[in-house]
């Protein structure tokens, strides 16, 4: 069982909850269904669960409920449990199907306080837009992505209390002993290899080959593609929505990884094609990165949503349609591969299971830092270059940007191969240690 962070906050909710039910929500095959059985497994004594895909006869019976005593008994018997507060788990699992469950959740919890988990897939954007009225304050929501990197290392036995050191070495600035910083290094090789889905990384664990690894993610591929065709009504947009997906390792690899239309279509303009870069970005399966004209807070106000940059959600899925099973020539980092769009897609990855909204800064007159993270909290704004080669020290777009005296930014980092350091204004970190932005 891979150990993850949305087991913690599930449990967390548990411990705290009033009447709110929890909502774990993301894209297809991040491992959402396996936390939640696990979770049940270890906290209640029993587990009532409900799966609404491909299960006509489970949406019919709840579209047909006259009211909450009426629904709680129907869904006591599509379970085939008795729904005891204390005891049983209610798990009501790819919910994006059946539409209307949504409404009913703030009078279930009402009735009877019953400890309740929902699970849906992003792809079935209707089940979270058509409902009549969302239950405000009775939904405790999660998104949950791939492994992130610090879970990959959980998995392939590199310990939290590893983690400890790498932070402490990161808040203080001093470097990563030799003996940790390798081994980090090592893994985030591999990781760029096998990515985060739960299915490759299982496969990765028990096989140690990247065939079986490549399988997985060919499947999952597969398995967006034919959602694809199966929640788009309209034919045009299921093939617009296909050709982007397919085009973003291509567009990454390009010299400017901006994505741009013309690339596709010559006369395609970003007005064309919006509805299915919204729906990527919306079902989780690729990471917009936008814009932004001035790295000042908030980074909304300079934010053109019309320029952007595509990740896909896992970097696994991107190295396997990039590189196929050609493996050891990232662990062996052989030079003569291109890893920038490779590493870029991780950073931005990880920043996303983070909380980090992704931008990027880019004018004629300094040029592109690849992304602007700013903490909402606080108001800081976060210069950070990714950088895959030995050239590391040559940024001159973030350099500009320091040097700009109408910008004041509160730090900025280059993310690469090597340890901690600092040189002037720019703080130098190991690209593993994205996941502690």
């Amino acid at each position: 069982m891979l150990n993850r962070k949305a087991f913690t906050a599930l449990k967390s909710w548990k411990q705290n909850k009033t009447k709110q039910a929890f909502l774990l929500s993301g894209a297809r095959q991040v491992g959402k269904t396996t936390t939640v059985r696990e979770f049940a497994k270890k906290s209640y004594d029993d587990l009532a669960e409900i799966n609404f895909l491909g299960n006509p006869t489970a949406i019919s019976t709840i579209a047909e409920a006259a009211d909450v005593k009426d629904l709680l008994f129907r869904l006591s018997v599509l379970a085939g449990k008795r729904l005891d507060s204390s005891k049983t788990l209610l798990f009501l699992d790819e919910i994006q199907e059946c539409h209307d469950l949504l409404t009913w959740i703030k009078f279930l919890a009402e009735l009877r306080n019953i400890d309740i988990v929902l699970s849906g897939s992003l792809l079935g954007l209707d089940a979270f837009v058509n409902v009549r009225s969302l239950p405000v304050g009775f939904l405790q929501e999660h998104d949950m992505f791939p492994l992130d990197f610090e879970e990959f290392c959980w998995a392939n036995g590199l310990s939290e209390d590893a983690f400890v050191l790498l932070r402490e070495a990161r808040e203080t600035r001093k470097s990563v002993p030799d003996f940790l910083h390798n081994k980090a290094m090592d893994l985030f090789r591999r990781y760029l290899l096998v990515g985060g889905m739960p299915d490759a990384v299982q496969s990765y664990i028990s096989k140690q080959e990247i065939i079986p690894v490549r399988n997985s993610q060919r499947a999952i591929c597969k398995l967006y593609e034919d959602d694809i065709a199966k929640y788009v009504d309209d034919a045009t947009e299921a093939r617009q929505i296909k050709m982007v997906y397919e085009a973003i390792p291509g567009q990454l690899n390009a010299p400017s990884k901006r994505f741009k239309y013309a690339r596709l279509n010559k006369n395609l303009r970003f007005a064309h094609m919006e509805a299915a870069f919204d729906w990527l970005a919306q079902a989780g399966v690729a990471l917009p990165c936008t814009r932004v004209g001035e790295p000042s807070f908030p980074l909304g106000l300079s934010e053109d949503h019309s320029a952007f940059k595509l990740y896909l959600n896992d970097v696994g899925l991107l190295t396997s349609r990039l590189m196929g099973e050609v493996a050891l020539d990232i662990i062996s980092q052989k030079t003569g591969i291109h890893y920038g769009s490779i590493y870029e897609n991780a950073v931005a990855q990880e920043l996303k299971a983070h909380g980090v909204r992704l931008h990027y800064f880019s004018n004629k007159r300094i040029g592109e830092v690849d992304f602007i993270a700013e903490d909402r909290a606080l108001g800081n704004v976060l210069a950070i270059e990714v950088k895959s080669g030995k050239d590391y020290k040559r940024h001159s777009a973030l350099s500009n940007l320091l040097r700009t005296e109408e910008f004041e930014l509160d730090g900025a980092l280059v993310l690469y191969d090597g340890n901690i350091q600092q040189m002037g204004a720019v703080v130098y970190l190991p690209v593993y240690m994205a996941c502690m932005i």
